[in-house]
């Protein structure tokens, strides 16, 4: 495995052989993914959540995937199912309202990693107003390897999907030397897809990631851009990727042609910076 494709790899867990051309960027996925090491949790998977606050101007194309990520690498050592499993706990939206849930099968569950996401959609019934700050909520069940829910709220919007008959995937074989739990966010944009014009820029605040601890959930990862002024590259080694090279709670860029930055906004939902996902094309 290369470094290149270990780095390209995250791009490839959204749309699998649609994920384009490095040089060419026929797809854009910008996003950030921040790592938690949660002794007990790894030790005892269980349910978790990831969630965030998004919004976007009144010109983003209808055609941008938002999406929200949660994920469990086992490591390649001490692995409980697969050594060096991804499960990857992944919806998407759009301002229309169509939801994307990338589920995965028996064979990925079996230790196959998938060569393309097992895709569910649905439909919230109204699209997303600009403008307006969304919290948006995925829960999956670690020990049982399937999803629970998608929960959106925002702008008279209030919808809990149920997910619970949907196993999740596992995308990649990810060789760190041992697990964690990994927090992501950002957009994605195919040019086969884009149709319309406009500014495809997704903002995102207050991310957190929880874990069931008893009868209440508790935060292992929390970060509102507030600390952090620009996103570097992972510091991916070869052959096996050290998670003592990275800074729990710190965002990194998902993959090497995404385009996430922070940025002060008057509209930032606490302090005064957001995460902004820019998902332009290449010309």
């Amino acid at each position: 495995m290369t470094g290149t494709r270990i780095l390209w790899g995250l791009l490839a867990l959204l749309l699998g052989a649609c994920a384009g051309n490095p040089d060419g960027y026929d797809t854009r996925l910008s996003g950030v993914v921040g790592f938690a090491e949660d002794v007990r949790f790894l030790a005892d998977p269980g349910t978790g959540y990831v969630e965030a606050y998004v919004r976007f101007g009144a010109d983003l194309p209808a055609d941008v995937i938002i999406f929200v990520d949660q994920e469990l690498l086992e490591g390649v050592t001490n692995h409980r199912w697969t050594k060096g499993g991804d499960w990857m706990a992944f919806v998407g939206f759009q301002r229309d309202g169509t939801v994307w849930v990338g589920g995965g099968s028996d064979a990925a569950l079996a230790g196959t990693p998938s060569r393309e996401r097992n895709w569910k959609l649905f439909e919230l019934g109204q699209a997303l107003l600009p403008d307006t700050w969304y919290r948006v909520r995925v829960t999956a069940d670690f020990a049982s390897r399937r999803f629970l829910g998608f929960a959106i709220e925002g702008g008279g919007l209030a919808r809990h999907l149920d997910l619970s008959s949907i196993p999740l995937d596992y995308p990649n074989y990810m060789p760190f030397d041992r697990g964690s739990t990994i927090y992501l966010v950002g957009a994605v944009r195919a040019r086969k897809w884009a149709t319309q014009s406009g500014r495809p820029l997704v903002f995102f605040d207050d991310v957190v990631g929880a874990v069931r601890d008893g009868d209440r959930y508790r935060t292992v990862f929390a970060n509102d851009f507030e600390n952090q002024t620009t996103v570097g590259p992972q510091p991916v080694t070869l052959p096996v990727v050290k998670l003592d090279n990275y800074t729990m709670g710190w965002w990194y860029q998902e993959n090497a042609a995404s385009l996430f930055r922070i940025e002060r906004r008057p509209f930032a939902r606490s302090g005064a910076a957001v995460g902004v996902a820019d998902v332009t094309l290449a010309k």
